[in-house]
Formats: structure tokens, sequence, C-alpha cells
């Protein structure tokens, strides 16, 4: 593999998918997308699909259950396939797997890409995690404006979108492929399963889904705790000259 090389492994074996519907999240604010697809994967238990790999990745393996994986990872079956980092990108990492996913949908006809994610809020941080955080929604077609209003999410009028999420929608758009980005109100230092929570509620109406966000409340908690180290691996990351994560399970 050349050093810029990047690529989508997927297994040959398991469920075929069909135009899908894919949601991807990685970790930035309140570690929403991370928790979301996390979630999302376990409650739909969605199958082990592949995987995408990169020089230009954190050289680092996910152990789960003494298994040693790549830390992200591409889970699906039928119309829904999730694709979840276990780890934050670099800067120069992060462009190029935008582009790899948008090119990637495109290449196996994906119905719609939605990228979901947090969005630092300083109501959210002075009420400690208070109240429902809203949700928030961009788009790149008409159709895909209109389907977030009519679920949940408010529209995303003017403001600016950085980072992996930014690349994402700009790639998909070279790509002419459609593609949303949900954000919800979230902790800017903290893990916020609430916020998750938030944007799973707007999925379960956008797509058809049959996921209750409830047990995901009631667990915060708990998830605050297993995440709190990823969260401090990705405010380093972010950072300048951030270093690449260490292992933080």
């Amino acid at each position: 593999m050349s050093e810029t090389s990047l690529r989508v492994v997927i297994k040959d074996s398991g469920p075929k998918l069909s135009k899908p519907n894919i949601i991807v999240g990685v970790p930035e604010a309140g570690l929403v997308g991370t928790i979301t697809c996390s979630y999302l994967m376990e409650q739909l238990k969605l199958p082990d699909r592949g995987f995408i790999d990169s020089d230009l990745l954190p050289q680092v393996m996910i152990v789960h259950n003494s298994a040693a994986t790549y830390p992200i990872h591409i889970f699906g079956k039928d119309d829904l396939v999730v694709v979840l980092s276990e780890v934050p990108l670099p800067p120069y990492a992060s462009l190029e797997v935008a582009k790899e996913i948008a090119s990637w949908a495109k290449s196996i006809k994906a119905n719609v890409v939605i990228g979901v994610t947090g969005a630092p809020s300083k109501t959210r941080d002075e009420s400690h995690g208070e109240g429902k955080p809203t949700v928030v929604g961009v788009g790149n077609t008409e159709t895909g404006i209109a389907a977030l209003k009519s679920n949940g999410a408010l529209p995303f009028e003017d403001g600016i979108i950085s980072g992996f999420y930014a690349n994402l929608l700009k790639h998909c758009n070279a790509n002419g492929q459609s593609s949303i980005t949900l954000l919800a109100e979230s902790l800017s230092q903290f893990p916020d399963p609430a916020a998750a929570a938030s944007i799973i509620e707007v999925l379960s109406k956008l797509l058809s889904l049959s996921v209750d966000a409830q047990p995901l409340l009631k667990e915060s908690e708990e998830i605050r705790l297993k995440s709190r180290e990823l969260m401090a691996e990705t405010q380093l990351a972010a950072q300048p000259g951030g270093r690449p994560p260490s292992a933080y399970r």
C-alpha cells in the first residue's frame, strides 16, 4: 500500500447491500457520531461487513473480546450501512477518508449518505447537559432538505460546517451523491449520549428505523465513563500538532 492509498474492504460473505442508506459517524464534538453509530449497530444487530484502511490513519488496532479489528468499521444489511470510526481522524486523513466514503457510496448506488455529529453548544455546557438537544440538518438536494424538515430536524439555514463532515458533503456534491448532515447540540468537553439520542429519533423517522433511544438515555452515565478517554484523545487530535490516539480501552 502506498503512503496515500486508502481502501474500503467489503467481505464477500454476508447479506447483500441494496442501494443502502449510509450513516457515518466519527469522533468529534460530544462523540455524538461515534455513540450514535455504535448504538444503531448494537440495537439493529448489524453484521460486520468490512473496514476502511490506510497508511494515513493512526497506526492502531482496536481490540474487542481479544480480537483485533480495524479502527474504522463497516456494518450493515439490506438497505442500511453504518460506518463507524473508533479513533479520531487526524486532519490529514480526514479529507481522504471522507473522499473515499463518498466515492464508495456512489459506486454502490447508495440512496443517501448521512453524516451524524455534534455541534458544541454553550447552552448545553451551562445546563450541564440538561434538556433535550436540538437537531439541525443540512442537505445537498431539495428532496433531502424537505425530508429533514418533515422528520424532526430544524433547517441549518446559515453557518459553517468544518472538518470531516464538510469534506463528506463536499465530495458527495462532487460525485452527484445525495447527502445529509445532522448536527445535535452537544457538550463541548464531554461525551453527550443525549445528543446522540436526539439524532437517533430523527434518523428513526427519516429512515423508518425501529430504534428506541430511551435505553441510551438511561445508560448515559455509563457511556460517558466508557468514552471519557476517547473524548480526551479526540480533543488532543483536534489541536494543531495533536498526537495520534493511543489505545483507550
